[in-house]
């Protein structure tokens, strides 16, 4: 199977899907799209277990063309990032800025330790053994949260303008942060070792990917803003993202930070500058290609999850749940630290309680993660990290993106700032 023959299939298969959520289900478009990739999966489960066909081997093929890590990580992630911090106005983060600072670095460093040490401990008096290196390293990749189908139903519900920005921030800036926890905690899981400290390598890291995402704005800035022609548009931001990103890549920075960095550049300082006849077509192109990339991105975890499956059903039924119940906590407890230290300096004015609440069963996790644990080498540990982030990435979307709407009603939501 070709990969043009693997993207058509799933392009096709995302647009039905997308149909019949639409006529039928009418849930959130990601809650909806990845529920129902989960029961063509299951379906397709139940009829080889019935012997009705011999194999899967050609889904099993399929998703082997559209590997989820490589795709995502070295590739559409750029992209997706890219597109989700253009529409975001800088105006909106700097009231809050060092609440949204505070949340995206300090909540994911709080929750990757938190996660870690929870899940070494309770694995261990289940008997199943898994080092605190390897626990390290699904907390850091399990910590960064997805906001997508959360913000939708949320604003959906009423969410006021200033929780929007803040969850909507700190899930931008978060997801480098815990890309670059990932690459620290792995290098030490794998003895390899990173020259320097740990402490020197996050800031070369996020320091590195602010810089260059200023770079990236500022040669996306320059282009734009010399030319009226639409094409020349689309083929400067593609080009000089995927450029950006590359370059991040290879020198060792963090391309998720950048990218967020460069959205913002070319979302505040860039667009606003240019004639209404190119703004329009360009923001929708953009707003298209992020909504296209997340609703074949849903599609793709709602058939891994069910497909990509190595451990025995016994110890399934012990990790997950506890994988799902450590990031509940630790998720709490990231969010009520920094929000407790907020409020006590007067930086944020609120209710504590109900500000963890949202952001604790507000906080989704999706394809990011999903990426990082496949992207892992074949160690021991991968198989368990895998189902285990399999298991919490589908309980947040089906479970607690279908009950947020139904759980904070917009005169609670409206009630939570001062």
């Amino acid at each position: 199977m070709s990969l043009l023959v693997a993207v058509s299939i799933l392009a096709v298969l995302t647009a039905l899907l997308g149909m019949l959520n639409e006529r039928y289900l009418r849930l959130q478009p990601s809650i909806g799209l990845m529920l129902l990739a989960l029961g063509v999966g299951l379906g397709l489960a139940g009829i080889q277990a019935a012997g009705i066909a011999d194999d899967l081997g050609w889904l099993q093929t399929l998703l082997g063309k559209l590997n989820l890590s490589d795709v995502l990580l070295n590739g559409v992630l750029c992209f997706m990032l890219y597109a989700g911090s253009t529409g975001v106005e800088f105006a909106s983060l700097e009231r809050d800025r060092w609440t949204i600072l505070t949340l995206a670095i300090g909540s994911t460093i709080i929750a990757c330790f938190a996660i870690g040490a929870l899940l070494h401990v309770a694995l261990g008096w289940m008997g199943i053994t898994l080092a605190l290196s390897y626990a390290l390293v699904f907390g850091a990749l399990i910590s960064p949260t997805d906001p997508i189908a959360a913000l939708a139903i949320l604003k959906a519900a009423g969410l006021p303008k200033r929780l929007e920005a803040i969850i909507n921030g700190e899930s931008l800036f978060n997801d480098g942060v815990g890309v670059v926890l990932f690459t620290v905690f792995l290098a030490f899981a794998q003895g390899s070792g990173q020259e320097g400290s740990p402490l020197a390598l996050f800031l070369r890291e996020v320091l590195g990917g602010v810089g260059l995402g200023l770079a990236v704005g500022f040669v996306i800035h320059f282009l734009l803003l010399r030319t009226n022609d639409y094409g020349i548009h689309l083929l400067a931001t593609l080009g000089t993202v995927a450029l950006g990103y590359g370059v991040a890549l290879q020198v060792d920075v963090s391309g998720p930070i950048a990218m967020v960095v460069a959205g913002l550049v070319t979302g505040n300082a860039t667009v606003p500058r240019l004639s209404e006849d190119v703004r329009a077509p360009l923001s929708t192109f953009w707003s298209g290609i992020d909504d296209l990339l997340n609703s074949l991105l849903f599609v793709m975890m709602g058939l891994l999850v069910v497909l990509v499956r190595e451990l025995d059903y016994a110890p399934l039924i012990k990790i997950m749940p506890a994988a799902i119940v450590a990031c509940l906590i630790a998720r709490g407890l990231s969010v009520y630290v920094p929000i407790l230290g907020l409020t006590a300096t007067r930086t944020l004015d609120g209710d504590r309680n109900g500000l963890t609440k949202l952001l604790t069963w507000g906080g989704l996790r999706g394809g990011l993660a999903l990426a990082l644990a496949l992207s892992l080498p074949q160690v021991p540990e991968r198989s368990m990290i895998a189902e285990m982030t399999f298991a919490v990435v589908a309980f947040s979307v089906l479970v607690q993106g279908s009950t947020i709407a139904k759980l904070f009603k917009p005169e609670y939501l409206k009630g939570l700032l001062k």
